[in-house]
């Protein structure tokens, strides 16, 4: 792999790991170029991430350019962390009981 491709996918890896403190995800990435019929040649990256909670989310893009799909990959990833993250959150909260309301 060009080592430009591997420093480009570790720093947008290692961005993801500093925009979430304290959530060690694991990140695999697999790189590899396609040939499409109706596209012709493209570099399609799929991102496979573990969450602590043993949670997996695949990711794969696929555009003319390495850094556009490394690009593209990695800011699907993010909105997807945060929506996991976000339904984490609500999983955590105590139910929320009503009270009756008194009369007077």
């Amino acid at each position: 792999m060009d080592n430009r491709i591997k420093r480009l996918i570790n720093q947008h890896a290692q961005a993801i790991q500093t925009s979430f403190p304290g959530r060690d995800y694991e990140i695999q990435a697999r790189i590899a170029e396609e040939f499409d019929q109706l596209n012709g040649h493209r570099v399609r990256l799929e991102l496979i991430v573990t969450s602590p909670e043993r949670q997996q989310i695949i990711v794969r893009e696929a555009q003319k350019k390495a850094e556009e799909s490394i690009k593209s990959a990695f800011t699907s990833l993010k909105s997807k962390l945060r929506r996991l993250g976000a339904r984490r959150i609500q999983q955590q909260m105590p139910a929320q009981t009503s009270l009756p309301v008194a009369s007077t």
